[in-house]
């Protein structure tokens, strides 16, 4: 069992920063350490927004185009740029295993580079997710169009995307509150979620999310949720959980057409069974369709910052069907749930399981004397 666990080789996890926006979250991750976990990469027509960068990676594309002027706000440059600069953006992920691109939608590069940076991950058959901002309504009705066009644009290449909304950072945290600090809260939300995405993936845990299972979620194409929790003690994981399914982004109402959910918990010391259990057997009586595939999965971190944290992961929502389904979050209290329903739509393809994917491998592995009954 123990060569097992420590027999799943490296993954390559390249994080991709797309113009202004996804390059200033990719130097915030350059701060935090995350170089030394994968691959960070900057990319934009911006040069003196590149060289501004603290991250080693940059990538300027359509030098010949926009001389390095950046793309004027403008989609359709921003798609010219990456096409122009197509093979360098190619080599730059080439060979990776998963790529999560990152962007503010509403501008020129981001949202016009980004699709044909999917599309090249889907045609080099690597798994890509992209986790998108979108802009605040007050910045006019054209940017909000540019956003949501290049949600269009990057649907069709990518296996899931994440959209983030501005305007309900806004509403969770008061009209009272900085600008700075807005932000400050966004990209601070971005960063745990990356952080734990990318540390469920890089280390093996107790309770195995690999790959293959993160595969298996993405293979629900359409539009995913993200989601962090964090508690001091134990005793208050199921607040975690609770963050986790409010992340204040993200509007989980969207959750109820999901067909497929990770839960990753990450602890500084064992957890009670009866907390594992728990976790999931509370989220598990929150959906009306048992078919829903989850993956759980648990790793023990002496380092953490809090003594527990929680991942959620939940892919292929239809948007189309979650838009009539929304909730106005300003209406919530803190710490409540947006969907108490939180029904998943029927997937009679997929059973329902929570068989951990070390298990799984064991239960394949007839040498080790494991039956498949």
């Amino acid at each position: 069992m123990k060569e097992l666990i420590h027999a799943t080789p490296d993954l390559l996890i390249t994080v991709v920063g797309i113009g202004g926006c996804g390059c200033n979250t990719i130097n915030m991750l350059y701060e935090n350490d995350l170089a030394n976990s994968v691959n960070l990469i900057a990319i934009n027509t911006d040069l003196a927004a590149l060289n501004s960068l603290q991250v080693e990676n940059k990538i300027l594309i359509g030098e010949a185009l926009t001389q390095g002027y950046g793309a004027g706000s403008n989609p359709e440059v921003g798609l010219k740029a990456a096409i122009e600069s197509e093979e360098l953006l190619t080599n730059a992920i080439k060979g990776s295993d998963i790529v999560i691109i990152t962007a503010g939608f509403g501008g020129g590069t981001g949202t016009g580079a980004s699709p044909l940076v999917a599309r090249i991950a889907r045609e080099l058959n690597i798994n890509c997710i992209a986790i998108v901002t979108l802009p605040f309504e007050s910045e006019g009705k054209l940017r909000m169009d540019f956003a949501l066009q290049g949600i269009i644009d990057i649907k069709e290449p990518i296996h899931a995307y994440i959209t983030l909304s501005n305007d309900l950072l806004l509403k969770g945290l008061g009209e009272s509150v900085g600008l700075f600090s807005a932000f400050n809260q966004s990209n601070e939300v971005l960063k745990n979620l990356l952080k734990s995405l990318v540390q469920m993936l890089t280390e093996t845990g107790y309770v195995n999310v690999d790959k293959n299972d993160f595969s298996s979620i993405l293979s629900y194409e359409g539009e995913s949720i993200l989601g962090v929790g964090k508690a001091d003690t134990e005793e208050l994981a199921f607040e975690a959980l609770n963050q986790a399914l409010n992340n204040p982004l993200v509007s989980i109402a969207k959750i109820d057409t999901a067909k497929g959910i990770i839960f990753q918990l990450f602890c500084k010391a064992e957890p009670k069974l009866s907390t594992y259990n728990g976790l999931i057997d509370h989220i598990r009586e929150k959906i009306s369709n048992k078919s829903v595939l989850i993956v759980p999965g648990v790793t023990l971190d002496p380092n953490l910052s809090s003594e527990i944290e929680i991942l959620i992961v939940a892919s292929g929502i239809d948007s189309a069907l979650a838009e009539q389904n929304q909730i106005d979050v300003s209406s919530r209290k803190e710490g409540d749930y947006l969907d108490e329903g939180l029904a998943f739509v029927e997937n009679k393809e997929i059973n329902y399981t929570d068989i951990p994917a070390i298990t799984r491998k064991l239960r394949e592995n007839k040498s080790l004397g494991f039956s498949n009954a």
